[in-house]
């Protein structure tokens, strides 16, 4: 990078597309219409099976943008296509069905040239546009951003929408860009891989406007999305440790709240491996900071964590089972969760000891996850009697 372009960088604004001539022009003109004039518009055509109106739409922009068409491959493999092709020394991604606010460009800029360092990726707030043409700003937590490893881990309500990012190029090329091999999960997993080695800051302006619309993937392939998604984040929170969680819960009250929120998002959306590991961390720190209210949450959450069980595999069974069993003195934790079962008033002593040696061996047996689950499903039985 010579002086010229270090002081004056060029941006390559890189639009993947596929089938979208409903939205395209609206994407490019925002593109063009950037107050930050050292850019360039990059159109990939990503094999579009509609007559050619997408083809149209690109073609009428003659020199204005650069425009290619390849067989179609999903957009890792087009983006991808698009930063071999770029000229610019940083990267921003655009969809086709997306819009930028005209500074988007010259305020990222801005703000990544006070950090003196190319080693930074900035990141932006962005605004939703539905249908019906309401717009609401979506706002990251800018205590849990500080973590970027827990934030992009566990927010589940508002996280990093790709087209958000302003990213050096070199990132992208010292990382092989996007795994074409991960067709909803491309864009978290490659933030991921580049955590260690660039430092995400957040530009608090919502500068990108993204559309919500029946036509997106996170709407025609929900199920791959849970199903993916849920693999990807549990496995970045399988590679940050607990005491990186205890040191985040501590720094803010309102952290461990943001991850309580965003845990039962999680449950609620099907992502059951991802919710259990948060669980398993929230859970910990309580046991370690508020036993009573470690125990409340233990015995409100098993049973939905329950319920949800027949979406794991026999591994990831005997995962949580091990993560639990780790967790907790395996001896005091039956009474405490289950507090009926030894309600004093019904039970002579005698059958307390007998229930509390039946399940202290259960637990040695099955571990304490699995013995919960015996002790909700007996509980269930005797209601369904009823």
């Amino acid at each position: 990078m010579n002086h010229s372009e270090k002081s004056v960088p060029k941006v390559s604004i890189i639009i993947p597309v596929y089938n979208g001539s409903n939205y395209l022009k609206e994407a490019v003109d925002s593109a063009l219409a950037q107050t930050y004039r050292h850019i360039e518009v990059i159109v990939i055509n990503d094999g579009s099976q509609d007559e050619g109106a997408t083809e149209r739409i690109a073609l009428s922009y003659g020199d204005k943008i650069r425009y290619f068409r390849k067989e179609n491959d999903g957009v890792a493999s087009a983006l991808n296509f698009g930063i071999k092709k770029m000229e610019g020394s940083y990267f921003s991604w655009l969809s086709h069905d997306d819009l930028y606010e005209k500074t988007k460009i010259e305020d990222q800029i801005n703000f990544i040239s006070s950090f003196k360092t190319d080693d930074t990726i900035v990141a932006c707030n962005v605004c939703v546009l539905f249908s019906s043409g309401i717009k609401k700003k979506e706002y990251i937590d800018k205590k849990t951003f500080e973590y970027f490893d827990i934030f992009l881990a566990t927010s589940a309500s508002v996280g990093v929408n790709g087209c958000s990012l302003l990213i050096p190029k070199k990132a992208l090329i010292e990382n092989s860009g996007f795994n074409p091999n991960l067709p909803v999960t491309q864009d978290y997993d490659l933030w991921f891989r580049l955590k260690d080695r660039y430092k995400f800051v957040l530009l608090e302006k919502p500068l990108v406007i993204s559309r919500r619309h029946e036509m997106q993937d996170s709407v025609l392939k929900r199920e791959l999305m849970v199903e993916a998604g849920d693999i990807l984040h549990s496995g970045f929170l399988n590679n940050i440790s607990y005491e990186r969680f205890e040191k985040y819960f501590s720094d803010n009250k309102a952290n461990i709240k943001h991850t309580w929120n965003n845990y039962c998002l999680y449950k609620t959306r099907g992502y059951i491996k991802t919710a259990s590991i948060i669980l398993k961390n929230i859970l910990r720190y309580y046991y370690e900071n508020d036993v009573e209210r470690f125990y409340k949450v233990f015995r409100s959450e098993v049973c939905s964590i329950v319920e949800s069980n027949n979406k794991l595999s026999n591994l990831d069974r005997r995962r949580i089972v091990q993560e639990y069993d780790k967790l907790i003195d395996n001896k005091k934790i039956i009474p405490m969760i289950i507090p009926q079962v030894f309600n004093k008033s019904s039970l002579s002593e005698t059958r307390i000891r007998k229930i509390t040696r039946r399940y202290i061996q259960s637990i040695k047996q099955d571990g304490v996850y699995l013995t919960g689950e015996k002790v909700v499903r007996k509980v269930l039985r005797k209601i369904r009697r009823k």
